[in-house]
């Protein structure tokens, strides 16, 4: 024997259900809301950074990594 313990067989009625459903939304909208700094949420458009020099680049990768990425004479996968 099977116990079914469904939520439309313990709240028979649609109203209750409705009612049930309305109240744990307005609780997650209660909890949800956030104070946002006037234009906090905009998307930049502008250019993000400066574009790195190869002096930079060889500083940051070290110059070994630098040299061997450079003159790489393998070819790239197709399939990548």
């Amino acid at each position: 024997m099977t116990i079914d313990n469904s939520p439309e067989e313990k709240y028979t009625s649609r109203t209750e259900r409705e009612e049930i459903g309305r109240r744990t939304n307005a609780g997650f909208a209660r909890v949800e809301r956030a104070e946002v700094e006037e234009g906090a949420s905009d998307i930049p458009t502008g250019p993000v950074g400066q574009k790195l020099t190869e002096d930079e680049i060889r500083r940051r990768v070290g110059e070994g990594n630098f040299e061997t990425a450079k003159d790489d004479r393998q070819t790239n996968s197709i399939n990548s």
